[in-house]
């Protein structure tokens, strides 16, 4: 026997036998990952239902249980930030999107690019938000949904704590990130800006609302009345309309001639001397 054969073969065997047990091990590994996935996407589902049933306190605490389990993990986070927004705990919920961003809270700006998320095994989701089941965690990108919905937080609680110019260059990343989503996310501003009593910025999240999708009739009336207020009165008594008011009143009215805004609308129109659109298939 060639003096070499038992040597060679004990090699052999010692070459083989790691990579068998790593298998196993890589097996062990992805069957041990796909419970975390399980038992993050049933908690996840759970505090969604939890949180649109207002019971933001039951969603805080299990995603915050996850969220410590599972810092890696960002939906859960992203989650949690939503619970925290409902429970009015701005400064937390701030805290959570930033950290789903990679921002820095003292600086506000992103301090890790898609490299840093990917190297870490930050995991995120293709699944919508309103969408129940699916694997939540199942990508190691950071999905435009999720960082998304991050941004369109975050951009909330800017507007509710008077950050004005941050809460615009939220939501601009927001839109730029999820384009599917922009419309939304503009919609949400605008009305959030409404209700701060800021025109300038509702004007122009409006504005952004109707580019991204022209049919949402609701944003033409915050257009027009966010214009409304720079109104003036002529010689005769006569309110006078700013460039585009008109028009978006009467393109509201177009478009929702009986909605909820609709005798603001027209009473406004009726004020400055503008036709109002007819109703379809009401006489004139």
């Amino acid at each position: 026997m060639n003096r070499f054969s038992r040597p060679v073969s004990a090699f052999v065997l010692l070459l083989v036998t790691p990579v068998l047990l790593a298998a196993q091990d890589d097996a062990k590994s992805k069957n041990s990952a796909g419970k975390v996935v399980s038992s993050v996407n049933a908690d996840v589902t759970i505090a969604r239902k939890a949180t649109a049933e207002k019971r933001y306190g039951d969603a805080e605490t299990l995603m915050q249980k996850d969220v410590s389990e599972h810092p890696e993990l960002i939906v859960p986070r992203v989650e949690l930030g939503l619970a925290q927004m409902g429970l009015e705990k701005y400064d937390a919920a701030a805290a959570s999107f930033r950290q789903v961003l990679g921002i820095d809270a003292k600086i506000d700006t992103v301090t890790h690019d898609d490299a840093f998320y990917q190297k870490n095994g930050i995991q995120a989701t293709h699944a919508s938000r309103n969408t129940a089941g699916g694997e939540y965690i199942a990508e190691k990108n950071r999905d435009p949904e999720v960082i998304g919905a991050a941004w369109n937080g975050l951009g909330e609680i800017y507007i509710r704590q008077k950050h004005f110019k941050e809460a615009q260059d939220a939501y601009d990343s927001a839109a730029q990130i999820n384009p599917a989503k922009a419309a939304f996310y503009r919609n949400n501003e605008t009305i959030l800006f409404f209700k701060a009593g800021q025109s300038d910025a509702q004007l122009a999240a409006a504005e952004k609302a109707i580019a991204a999708d022209p049919t949402r009739a609701s944003m033409y009336y915050f257009k027009a009345q966010a214009l409304v207020s720079r109104a003036s009165v002529d010689a005769s008594g006569k309110m006078v309309l700013p460039p585009g008011c008109a028009e978006a009143y009467q393109k509201y009215l177009q478009l929702e001639p009986n909605g909820q805004f609709s005798a603001d609308a027209k009473g406004i129109l009726t004020a400055a001397g503008v036709p109002v659109p007819s109703t379809p298939g009401k006489k004139s």
